[in-house]
C-alpha cells in the first residue's frame, strides 16, 4: 500500500491526530482516485442529463436562457468534482485495535471514523473486476426533516487491492469466541 511519510502535510497531521496512544499503523492505504465511483454515480447521471437537456433546450429555443442553464449544468459537475476532492483527501488506516477512515469534509474539516477490530467486521464486500472495490464496515442512518430515514454506508472505498486489506483484517480481528 502506501507509507505515512508519503501522505500531504496536512492529511499526516489529521492521521496523527487520530490514532490513540501507542497505536502504529499496520496498513495506510488511499483509495483509487477515479471520477466514476459510487458516489459520484447520481452527480454523472444528472450531469449528463443537465447536458442533454440543455443543448435540446439551445438547439430549440436559442441562447437567451444560457446563462441559467449553465448552473444547471453546475450543479451535479460540482458534485463529481467535489467527491474527486474529498477523495484525494481520504486514507485508510487498520492498526492493531482499530480500522480508521480519515478524510476531508470541506474545506478545513475533518472527520474520523473507527470501528474496533472485531469478528464479522465487514458487513458487505463490492469487488470489481480489476481488484478493486468497496469493503463496508458499518452504516449510518439519518432522518430528514419529514422523518424518514437513510442509510449510509460507511467503510472502505475504491480501494486498490481489496483482498489484500481484507485478509490483513482477518488475520488481525480477534477470533470469535465460542
Amino acid at each position: 500500500m502506501i507509507s505515512l511519510a508519503s501522505l500531504p502535510e496536512k492529511l499526516h497531521e489529521q492521521v496523527w491526530r487520530a490514532m490513540q496512544p501507542g497505536e502504529e499503523p499496520v496498513l495506510v492505504a488511499r483509495p483509487k482516485l477515479t471520477v466514476v465511483n459510487r458516489v459520484s454515480l447520481p452527480y454523472i447521471f444528472f450531469l449528463v442529463f443537465a447536458i442533454f437537456f440543455v443543448s435540446l433546450w439551445v438547439f430549440c429555443g436559442g441562447f437567451a436562457a444560457l446563462p441559467f442553464l449553465a448552473l444547471f449544468i453546475a450543479l451535479p459537475a460540482g458534485g463529481v468534482w467535489y467527491t474527486y476532492w474529498q477523495m484525494q483527501r481520504t486514507v485508510y488506516i487498520i492498526t492493531e485495535r482499530r480500522a480508521l477512515v480519515v478524510r476531508a469534509t470541506g474545506r478545513k474539516g475533518w472527520q474520523t471514523l473507527s470501528w474496533p477490530l472485531t469478528p464479522g467486521l465487514v458487513k458487505e464486500r463490492v469487488l470489481r473486476a480489476d481488484g478493486s472495490g468497496d469493503l463496508i464496515l458499518g452504516y449510518e442512518t439519518s432522518r430528514d426533516a419529514e422523518g424518514d430515514s437513510t442509510t449510509v454506508p460507511q467503510g472502505f472505498f475504491n480501494l486498490p487491492e481489496l483482498r489484500r486489506v481484507e485478509q490483513l483484517l482477518l488475520d488481525i480481528a480477534p477470533a470469535p469466541r465460542g
